[in-house]
C-alpha cells in the first residue's frame, strides 16, 4: 500500500527542483532519486506524470507561499512596513537555500511552451491568487487601486529575487523592498484615504 508520507515527499522533492531549475529540471528519474521512492509509486499517485506532478506541486507552493502573505499582509501595520518585512524574508529564505532556490510558479511561468501549455492556467490562478490575498491587506490603499498595487508588489518581489539570485546576494531584495516600500508609504496615508503624502 502506498503511504502518504512517499506522496508527500514528491511533491516537495518536485517543488524543490522546479525552485531550483525550473520545469527543465524536473525529471521523474530526478524526482524518483530526490525523494528516495520508487518509480511506480511515483506513477501510481500521479498517473498523469511530470505535468500532473508539476501542477499539484505549484498548487502546494501556492498554499505554502500564500499562508506567508497572508501572515505579513493581515498585520496591524503601515503598507511601508508590510512591504518592507515581505522582501526582508524573501532574502532570508533565499540566503538560506544558499541563492540556489527561486519562486517555483515564476519559473514554471518563464518556461512555458506548446508542451506545457496546461500549467498556464494554473500559474495564472497562482498569481492572481497571491494578488488577491496581498491587496487584502492593503488598508491604507483605496479598494479600487488595491488590486493594482498588490500586482506591483508581486511583480516587483519575483523581479528582485531573480537580481539576488543572479547576484547571490541579498542586496536586490533588500533595497527593492525599501524603495517600494517608502513609495508607497509616501503615497498613502495610513488614513486609508490614498491622497499624496506631501513629505
Amino acid at each position: 500500500m502506498e503511504s502518504p508520507e512517499s506522496k508527500n515527499r514528491i511533491i516537495q522533492a518536485t517543488l524543490d527542483l522546479l525552485s531550483q531549475s525550473g520545469l527543465s529540471g524536473v525529471g521523474i528519474n530526478q524526482v524518483v532519486t530526490e525523494s528516495a521512492t520508487a518509480k511506480g509509486s511515483l506513477y501510481h499517485f500521479f498517473p498523469g506524470g511530470k505535468l500532473e506532478l508539476a501542477a499539484v506541486a505549484l498548487e502546494e507552493a501556492q498554499r505554502f507561499e500564500g499562508q506567508w502573505f497572508r501572515e505579513v499582509f493581515q498585520k496591524r501595520e503601515s503598507v511601508s512596513r508590510k512591504v518592507e518585512q515581505l522582501f526582508t524574508d524573501a532574502a532570508k529564505t533565499l540566503e538560506a537555500s544558499g541563492f540556489t532556490k527561486g519562486c517555483p510558479v515564476a519559473a514554471v511561468t518563464l518556461e512555458l511552451s506548446g508542451d506545457s501549455e496546461s500549467l498556464r492556467p494554473v500559474c495564472r490562478a497562482i498569481f492572481m491568487t497571491w494578488q488577491d490575498i496581498i491587496a487584502a491587506g492593503l488598508e491604507e490603499v483605496p479598494e479600487a487601486d488595491r488590486l493594482e498595487v498588490a500586482e506591483l508588489i508581486l511583480g516587483t518581489l519575483e523581479g528582485a529575487l531573480i537580481f539576488s539570485r543572479a547576484e547571490a546576494t541579498k542586496d536586490a531584495l533588500l533595497r527593492s523592498g525599501r524603495v517600494l516600500g517608502d513609495m508607497l508609504g509616501r503615497k498613502y496615508l495610513p488614513s486609508g484615504e490614498g491622497v499624496e503624502s506631501p513629505h
